[in-house]
């Protein structure tokens, strides 16, 4: 309770200081504004010209670049200047108010308050008033509004006025009410009671509320009162205070009360006839022994369960050092948890291990933000997949200290998911020959003879030309045409292959400018076709991450042909690449400026065999497969698409194969 009194105490000082300082300076620009006219008045009588324009600019300064906004208006409430404080405080342009009626700046509710200030400022009179006024963001002010008659030439021709945004001043001001309504509430709130006590344990004063369960106190030592005592009570702080001059603090109780506990405080100070007194603050803490107990209790019970947990949870600093084991991780590390508590990452798992693992740990505690992952890990002599979580660890002042890290032993069930997949993988296979394979073998028979015939008639013809004085372009255009056969029989011969079982893609380093720039070039043609510019930013600089490559090609091979197609041709488009680095993942933005999608799509376009093209113009598989790639490379996807406008597509990779 003191804690939160003394923290209190500390808040309304701060915010008197607030208040005080806001005071301050509106006084400071009151004498520099007076100090500014005395200085015009002075130059009345001076002939130098230069002189004079310069006190002016030095004025015009000073409005410019006060907080206040000064301004005027016509009779008829139009507003003919304003200072650039409208800008600065309220984020309208000086440009966009001048020749505006004053009313547009203000809500209906304070029209008529505003109308009573104008009227005055025309009769001659300065009168002010405080209401609301909202800025261009539309968060609304609380200001100040003095308004007083602007004269030319010893006659009114309309109002000057200053607008104070006095915001800060009236929360300020709450808060201080605030903060005394809850200095009285915690105090009304708590037992607590005061006594002043001499050098010789005399009683001086007690507090009404003690008197009514403790009687009179006049004349009687505080032992005698309080405790019933005839002697000093052991551990007694009062003569430590008088001693060494300074605030002494004890848990005692109070056998009367049924051996209530009470935390004193005991104060020492000098009254004005120079005696030395002490005073003692006495605050309750039945409750918090109570929940002290609690703590315990609660502290016991957590003890137990995360000892016997069946996950390996442990405490690492940010220098990679274990702060706290529990018996789970010890055993799978081969020992207790006092043989490697104070230990670091390094010092019990390989390099390659601990730095990834750090690099999670740090990112934690550096972003607040936890996470979780599923990787390999050398424990107890095998590698072996976990499940990791590693969440922040706070301490009672909200600051974070460490992370706590929880992993959990799935080896046995990441093998049952890969062998589920490849089961997967294989009954997709076997659809795609059932359905496809007799397709496919009919096809690949019915175009070979054709494409045979055509073949060996185009050989006959350049045999039976050949030492003739036939035009050699008729030759070397038949011998293209023979190649390009040649190349429609390969594209058969691949159809025919489709169903085989193909090799295990091969997992490598992958550089994504390379691919975006092999792209690029392969689309440079229908990019120009479809007037759309493509050019990639950033990519340059980021890290080569570890996947399939073909998979990223056709990844961005996907997404650069679906802005290529979503282009009409009407006027100019572009689609930028940007790539940024986050941590251990990398992050691949895609906008394009070609229409955006619908949003009645919006919810299907990864749908398989979604098109909005023309029959014959899509398959409606290009985003489906980009989602497939995506989710099995453990990355995230996410569309923003703004209909008339544009549509990025961000997707985050992770920069090792999990």
């Amino acid at each position: 309770m003191q804690d939160r009194i003394a923290e209190l105490e500390r808040a309304n000082e701060r915010l008197s200081g607030q208040v005080a300082a806001l005071k301050s300076e509106r006084d400071g620009i009151a004498r520099e504004l007076t100090q500014t006219r005395s200085q015009l008045q002075a130059l009345d009588g001076v002939a130098d010209e230069r002189q004079l324009l310069e006190s002016c600019q030095r004025c015009e300064d000073l409005i410019e670049n006060m907080n206040d906004i000064i301004y005027t208006t016509s009779r008829e409430g139009i507003i003919l200047s304003v200072s650039r404080a409208m800008e600065r405080v309220m984020g309208f342009d000086p440009e966009e108010v001048v020749g505006t009626h004053y009313g547009k700046w203000f809500s209906a509710d304070v029209f008529p308050s505003l109308q009573e200030l104008r009227t005055a400022g025309l009769n001659g009179q300065r009168t002010s008033s405080q209401v609301a006024m909202n800025d261009k963001e539309g968060n609304e002010h609380c200001v100040e509004i003095s308004v007083g008659p602007l004269m030319v030439a010893g006659r009114i021709v309309g109002t000057q006025g200053i607008v104070r945004d006095v915001t800060g001043q009236k929360k300020a001001e709450e808060e201080v009410r605030e903060l005394q309504r809850q200095i009285e509430f915690i105090l009304g709130a708590t037992r607590t009671g005061l006594d002043i006590i001499d050098g010789d344990f005399n009683l001086r004063y007690v507090d009404p509320a003690w008197q009514k369960s403790y009687g009179p106190y006049e004349g009687r030592k505080c032992y005698e009162y309080f405790r019933g005592r005839d002697s000093i009570c052991s551990g007694c702080g009062i003569p430590r205070a008088f001693e060494e001059k300074q605030i002494v603090i004890s848990d005692e109780i109070l056998p009367k009360e049924g051996n209530r506990p009470i935390q004193v405080t005991t104060i020492p100070f000098q009254a004005e006839s120079g005696e030395w007194l002490v005073a003692e603050l006495n605050a309750d803490i039945a409750e918090r022994k109570q929940l002290e107990r609690r703590l315990r209790e609660s502290e016991e019970r957590y003890r137990a369960v995360v000892e016997n947990a069946g996950e390996a949870i442990a405490i690492v600093d940010e220098q990679g050092v274990f702060r706290f084991m529990n018996s789970t991780a010890g055993r799978r590390l081969g020992g207790a948890p006092a043989n490697f508590v104070g230990k670091s990452m390094w010092e019990l798992f390989p390099r390659e291990i601990a730095d990834r693992q750090m690099g999670h740990i740090r990112s934690v505690i550096r972003t607040g933000k936890g996470r979780n992952s599923v990787s390999l890990s050398y424990v107890g002599g095998e590698m072996r997949w976990y499940n990791t979580t590693v969440e922040v660890l706070k301490s009672s002042e909200r600051e974070i200290t460490a992370a706590l890290v929880i992993a959990r032993d799935i080896h046995e069930l990441k093998q049952a998911q890969d062998e589920l997949e490849a089961h997967r993988e294989r009954v997709i296979r076997a659809e795609q020959l059932a359905s496809l394979g007799t397709l496919s073998a009919t096809l690949a028979h019915e175009l070979t003879q054709p494409l045979t015939v055509v073949r060996l008639s185009i050989q006959n013809v350049l045999k039976d030309v050949e030492g003739t004085s036939c035009w050699p372009v008729v030759s070397e255009d038949l011998t293209n045409v023979l190649a390009e056969i040649s190349h429609v029989t390969a594209i058969v011969d691949r159809f025919r292959g489709f169903a085989r079982r193909t090799s295990e893609k091969a997992v490598k380093e992958v550089v994504l400018s390379a691919v975006a720039r092999r792209v690029i070039q392969l689309l440079e043609e229908s990019a120009q076709k479809a007037r759309i510019r493509l050019e990639a930013h950033g990519l340059e600089g980021l890290p080569p991450i570890y996947t399939h490559a073909k998979d990223i090609e056709q990844l961005f091979f996907a997404l650069m042909e679906n802005a290529i197609q979503a282009a009409d041709g009407s006027k100019k488009r572009s689609l930028r690449i940007v790539g940024a680095r986050q941590d251990d993942r990398v992050e691949l933005q895609f906008t394009d400026t070609c229409g955006g999608i619908a949003p009645e799509n919006l919810d299907r376009i990864f749908e398989p065999f979604f098109t909005t093209k023309p029959p014959g113009e899509g398959t409606g598989l290009g985003l489906c497969i980009v989602q497939r790639i995506v989710s099995q490379m453990g990355g995230e996807l996410r569309v923003d698409s703004r209909w008339a406008k544009g549509t990025t597509f961000s997707i985050v990779l992770p920069i090792e194969r999990k």
